[in-house]
């Protein structure tokens, strides 16, 4: 009963429209929400593009540019930024990326939205680890904040089989631990 009450709740936590997603856009702060279930580790991670880039816009300049890639490649290699427990044997399995700053299309299909003259745009990130020893996973180290030094907080979220947690992690807290 218990694992079905907790794969009910899966899709509640990846709904923007509730949780820590509803937070406004909020320079400096990000959101990671973390859901355990059996084997797999599921991260949907949120930010304004400015934590990441330095900028909300279409990138207009080749320096603008190669921050995007950069960005890019730094979060396609999760398994280097999200840590979950060693000896839960996780493998990274997918990322997906979504922002308007990876897309190709013209300047007005994007979803980027003006407020009183200033752009604002988000990357949500979504990872799925899986883990060989599930029983033996019970924390995530997260190194975004020595990739990123305009992430200064980031607000997470976890469900697992046994318990919910909420926790807020800065460059000198990095470890998000459930039990």
């Amino acid at each position: 009963m218990n694992n079905y009450r907790n794969l009910l709740l899966l899709p509640l936590l990846f709904t923007p429209a509730i949780g820590v997603a509803a937070e406004a856009h909020v320079h400096g702060s990000a959101t990671l929400q973390i859901a355990v279930d059996g084997n797999t580790l599921q991260l949907a991670f949120s930010s304004p593009l400015v934590n990441l880039l330095g900028f909300e816009h279409q990138p207009r300049t080749d320096k603008q540019k190669r921050a995007v890639h950069n960005m890019a490649k730094t979060l396609a290699h999760a398994e280097r930024i999200f840590l979950p427990s060693p000896t839960a044997l996780c493998t990274l399995q997918t990322v997906k990326l979504d922002s308007v700053v990876l897309e190709k299309a013209s300047a007005d299909a994007h979803e980027e939205h003006t407020h009183a003259g200033h752009d604002h745009a988000d990357l949500d990130g979504d990872f799925t680890f899986v883990c060989a020893k599930p029983a033996e996973l019970h924390e995530l180290e997260v190194n975004l904040f020595a990739d990123f030094p305009l992430l200064k907080k980031l607000n997470v979220e976890a469900v697992t089989q046994n318990s919910q947690v909420a926790a807020t992690l800065n460059p000198s807290n990095t470890r998000m631990v459930w039990k």
